[in-house]
């Protein structure tokens, strides 16, 4: 397993394959002399810089040396997935071998999330890493040795607590419910009270600056339009746009289709001008007829919208179906206060 061939990564520069190489290489000598702990970390940045499945198995036996049965096992799985798909089949049953053989001696860790402790925007880590809230419930394995589990949320205390999982073994945590964060706003303080003497003149009072708010009968002045969101418009004006556009272009196919008549009696085309008349009348009817729908779609929408939605005078205005024996439509009703 250990003499391999490592694979180079596309688009990575003349200076960042020189560092992955020698950083690999100091792995390499320190695996020689037994040193798995420090060998550990240069084959973790070699694996940054330039992908490998050679440096993924050494990287594995790194962690399986050093007891981190969990990430050696992610790591042999890995290595046999990338093998698998470069087609380095006896990389690839190496790797599920050794992964096979780690899976009874991992250690497992599940963290459980009660249904009344999933309160909104609940967030849980394990040893500081974000734990996706779909394992909640499910067994996942873990490095041997303390693992510290913390849940968070918005407005509440945060939980915080640390477990030991042994080889082989299967712990669970369960998260309580968080409780509500003490309120850290300060209390507002009235001021102080000053006493007066009996005999004191009070200052006078500046009456209330004169109120500009205009006498409850008068009539408001016009500020444009009357309709307070723009959509109605923008939407109405979008339609006249494509009516537009579709009666440009069905004139366009009105003078094609006229010229492509006169080339083309009796729609036999033996003239190339002709031909392309044709098509470009064609074309343009298309996008004429398309345009047309579009644009009187848009438009209704916009007169809709233009009585659905509140004006800025309080006009209530709504839409409602009527059915009759012989007829289906739409009722306006409502009123304008003015």
């Amino acid at each position: 397993m250990l003499v391999v061939s490592r694979v180079a990564r596309a688009q990575v520069s003349p200076e960042e394959k020189a560092a992955a190489e020698a950083v690999f290489q100091e792995g390499m000598r320190l695996i020689k002399q037994g040193n798995f702990a420090d060998a550990c970390p240069k084959f973790e940045m070699s694996q940054r810089v330039e992908p490998a499945v050679g440096t993924m198995l050494y990287l594995a036996e790194c962690y399986e040396k050093t007891d981190r049965t969990a990430s050696a096992w992610a790591m042999f799985r890995e290595a046999a997935s990338l093998a698998e798909t470069q087609k380095q089949f006896d990389r690839q049953k190496t790797a599920e071998m050794r992964a096979a053989r780690l899976e009874p001696r991992l250690a497992w860790l599940t963290i459980d999330v009660p249904k009344e402790s999933a309160v909104l925007g609940l967030q849980i880590r394990r040893n500081g890493v974000l734990v996706s809230s779909e394992l909640s419930g499910i067994a996942t394995p873990v490095d041997p040795g303390e693992v510290q589990v913390d849940a968070s949320a918005p407005g509440r205390s945060p939980y915080s607590t640390k477990v030991k999982v042994a080889a082989k073994a299967r712990v669970s945590v369960p998260i309580p419910v968080l409780q509500a964060a003490p309120d850290a706003a300060p209390a507002a303080v009235a001021a102080p009270v000053v006493a007066q003497p009996e005999n004191a003149q009070l200052a006078p009072v500046a009456p209330p600056p004169h109120s500009a708010e205009p006498p409850p009968n008068a009539t408001p002045a016009s500020t444009g339009s009357s309709h307070a969101s723009p959509i109605p418009w923008i939407v109405g004006g979008v339609g006249v746009a494509a009516l537009g556009v579709g009666t440009v272009f069905g004139l366009k196919a009105i003078s094609n289709a006229n010229e492509a008549r006169d080339t083309c009696p009796k729609n036999i085309c033996n003239d190339a001008q002709g031909a392309t008349a044709a098509d470009s009348a064609h074309t343009q009817a298309t996008i004429s007829n398309v345009s047309f729908v579009l644009g009187g779609v848009a438009l209704a929408t916009g007169v809709v919208l233009y009585f659905a939605l509140p004006t800025k005078h309080g006009t209530q205005v709504g839409l409602s179906p009527t059915v009759a024996p012989t007829s289906v439509g739409l009722a306006l009703h409502g009123k304008l206060e003015l």
